[in-house]
């Protein structure tokens, strides 16, 4: 029995070795052959079609094996710079799993404090001078730029959280453009805004009924009740199947830099994909749950 623990501990510690050693001969190689810095990424971002007036709303993650030579912060640094006369978004959705599980918490939420669970770089983001934060608690959207102000203001007021009067509808009326940066295009939030806009047209409700009063203390520190509904976790949504479509129609521009992979929409064709598979009956969700 001693033999066979001895032998166990050995060949779990040498799993780990080699897993080590394999990490870090990955890690030789990603920064040898696959770096690049901010320049080089702006680069690859434009050509893809990003401009320096562009409005874009980013969902990224900050890999460690990207091959990035910078930290979070210099990552949001370089696409703010990249839309330096126009304005970047990211949204700062303050849980993980369902909304609704979030609001039945009743946590209070603070513009200025609670934090975003969306990666480190929604994070640095938020902590960065100039950004500007709407006030709701489940899909708040940060903003930087010549429009944030007016991005981000009066989302407390939507009782739909993704839905008309939201900073998502502005970035849609702004011709804005949707970036995935290492990230899948099954964190498309932007999902939200247009089953929100089309929702009267599905054979299921897209929102649970309990409608939710929320504290909330906005940047000066005052105090707010803002009510709110929530996404139903009966509706199983089927980004993928909006992916295809938008891809046999040549719509996403997918590129590379380093070691990262990026997919780059325009909000306009994400609504005219999304809405001609409705009127197709062709509806991008799953199998819906009964409650």
């Amino acid at each position: 029995m001693l033999k066979n623990t001895v032998a166990s501990f050995l060949s779990d510690r040498h799993r780990r070795a080699i897993k080590s050693r394999f990490n870090q001969a990955r890690q030789r190689f990603i920064r040898a052959f696959l770096s690049y810095d901010a320049t080089k990424l702006k680069a690859a971002l434009r050509s893809a079609g990003i401009g320096a007036r562009d409005t874009l709303l980013v969902h990224s993650n900050f890999e460690q094996d990207s091959g990035f030579a910078g930290s979070p912060q210099d990552l949001v640094n370089a696409l703010a710079d990249l839309v330096a006369e126009g304005n970047l978004l990211m949204v700062s959705i303050p849980f993980r799993g369902a909304a609704y599980d979030y609001l039945a918490l009743n946590k209070p939420f603070n513009v200025r404090k609670t934090m975003s669970m969306m990666g480190l770089a929604t994070e640095m983001f938020r902590r960065r001078e100039g950004t500007l934060r709407s006030m709701h608690p489940t899909h708040p959207v940060l903003a930087y730029g010549k429009d944030a102000a007016r991005l981000v203001a009066d989302h407390e007021r939507c009782l739909y959280p993704c839905g008309a009067g939201s900073p998502f509808e502005k970035v849609h009326r702004l011709q804005g453009k949707l970036l995935f940066f290492d990230v899948s295009f099954q964190s498309i939030t932007f999902f939200h805004y247009v089953e929100d806009l089309l929702k009267d047209r599905f054979p299921f409700p897209v929102y649970d009924e309990r409608l939710f009063s929320v504290p909330a203390v906005d940047a000066n520190g005052a105090n707010h009740v803002i009510r709110t509904y929530a996404f139903s976790k009966e509706v199983r949504r089927a980004a993928d199947k909006l992916e295809a479509q938008m891809q046999r129609q040549g719509l996403i521009r997918a590129g590379r830099v380093g070691n990262s992979r990026f997919q780059l929409v325009t909000t306009a064709d994400v609504v005219a994909s999304f809405t001609a598979m409705v009127e197709a009956g062709n509806l991008p969700y799953g199998a819906v749950t009964d409650a």
